[in-house]
């Protein structure tokens, strides 16, 4: 610290030790129609702390919020609300005590149980999950409702916290979908990855077969 200056000065004498730098700051992180829980906020605070400091001491921070958009999940999910139109998730239906997250994990936890109970039900599920990665306009309309409206609820909770994250800190799971096809093919063409009863998989344990990632 400079002794000298004085005490008005807005950054108290300390120094940008890191101009220059470029730093990339991880957060939370959450699933998208699924509510934030303590390990969630945890990382946000941590990340916004060193956000915050790496910030004033003058590096360029880059805010990365990875959120979870893809997977087997958004089939089950997309399908069940498909199915069930009277039940309200989006913002402006629910009440001011439930988020869309909330409404959304519970319509989930739904499909999840007759996706297990009903092999009909889950056959169309998986469906739904084809037509989203080969990019069916109603059902890739449907998933960018829900991811709205997901991340309208986590604003809300990054506002309240004091959290400096904005959509544009966003970086999704689905962001990399149009890159996996060539990312497989070239883990096959290296031996990384095999096929195991017909899924091509990365087996992470020192005895193949043992366990598999």
């Amino acid at each position: 610290m400079d002794r000298g200056r004085p005490a008005a000065d807005d950054r108290l004498g300390v120094a940008a030790t890191e101009e220059g730098r470029r730093l990339v700051i991880d957060y939370s992180g959450p699933n998208v129609a699924k509510q934030m829980h303590v390990g969630h906020l945890r990382t946000t605070i941590i990340g916004a702390s060193l956000a915050r400091v790496f910030g004033f001491l003058g590096a360029e921070v880059i805010r990365a919020n990875h959120l979870g958009d893809w997977g087997t999940q958004f089939g089950m999910l997309i399908q069940y609300i498909d199915e069930h139109p009277e039940s309200p998730w989006h913002t402006a239906e629910l009440d001011h005590h439930t988020s869309a997250v909330s409404a959304l994990d519970a319509l989930y936890k739904a499909a999840r149980a007759q996706f297990d109970a009903e092999p009909e039900f889950a056959e169309r599920a998986r469906g739904r999950v084809v037509a989203l990665q080969a990019g069916d306009a109603a059902t890739v309309a449907r998933w960018r409702e829900i991811v709205a409206e997901s991340e309208k609820a986590f604003g809300v909770i990054y506002e309240r916290l004091g959290v400096l994250l904005t959509p544009d800190d966003y970086l999704r799971e689905s962001f990399y979908n149009d890159q996996l096809a060539e990312t497989v093919t070239e883990l096959v063409d290296k031996g990384v990855a095999v096929d195991s009863a017909g899924a091509v998989v990365v087996w992470f344990s020192k005895r193949h077969g043992e366990s598999a990632g």
